[in-house]
């Protein structure tokens, strides 16, 4: 369903040098500087069957917001090669997922669109996106009213009437409430049963537990793990204590 083999994504940065007021005050003269080269994947291999829910975990800057838009496809790889079977749905962004100077209701079928939605599909699941999102009461009122956890409740209720045979999300219930979580979880293991391939990336060990299958475990852009739950969890927590040792 999804095969990534080799792959690997490096950025490169060019440092604007020193300001005017710093070298005015130091008397140092503007130095040219090589630009900065970050690796932020490093040869991944991994292999997501079809039906599966997938975790990702790591430690931030471990690479896994990169490994997600690789996969949706808004980076490309710089080496390696991607197969992927199957339409892909993406709920990557935390905040400004909406423009906020439109209605909520407008904000529906514009996100619908760009999940890959048209509007006739976006009126016949309108009354289940309100309803699932609780957004009854500020449909027609600014985008700009809603929190961030009505935000990502909203988005996450319109991907998955988008119902795509690969969702992926990322930190999808870190601002939710108990209720919002515990009706996700229902979707998602609905979703299971109807053999979509799921991936979510997570610092919340128990939604990762709960939920996947298996676990990838990303250290410093490198496939650390990939295996049963259990078992990678195991492997970070150690990665985590030896970290602190140091």
């Amino acid at each position: 369903m999804i095969t990534l083999s080799n792959v690997s994504k490096k950025f490169t940065f060019y440092s604007k040098g020193r300001s005017l007021l710093s070298r005015a005050v130091t008397g140092a003269m503007r130095k040219k500087k090589a630009p900065e080269i970050i690796c932020a994947l490093n040869d991944i291999n991994i292999d997501i069957k079809k039906g599966e829910i997938v975790g990702l975990i790591g430690a931030n800057g471990s690479g896994k917001s990169t490994l997600l838009k690789i996969i949706s496809g808004i980076y490309k790889p710089t080496t390696g090669a991607i197969r992927i079977s199957g339409d892909i749905t993406a709920l990557l962004q935390s905040g400004d997922i909406f423009s906020p100077d439109l209605s909520v209701r407008d904000n529906i079928f514009l996100y619908g669109a760009i999940m890959g939605l048209d509007r006739k599909d976006v009126r016949k699941r309108l009354k289940k996106i309100i309803d699932f999102a609780g957004v009854g009461d500020f449909v027609d009122s600014e985008a700009r009213i809603l929190s961030l956890g009505m935000e990502e409740r909203l988005a996450f209720s319109i991907v998955i009437q988008a119902s795509r045979d690969i969702l992926l999300f990322d930190e999808i219930f870190a601002t939710g409430d108990r209720n919002f979580t515990s009706e996700g979880f229902k979707v998602i293991e609905e979703f299971k049963k109807m053999k979509k391939t799921i991936v979510i990336s997570s610092h919340d060990l128990d939604i990762v537990r709960r939920l996947c299958d298996r676990v990838i475990l990303l250290d410093k852009g490198r496939v650390a793990a990939f295996e049963h739950t259990g078992a990678a969890i195991d492997k970070y927590i150690s990665l985590v204590k030896d970290s602190r040792r140091e």
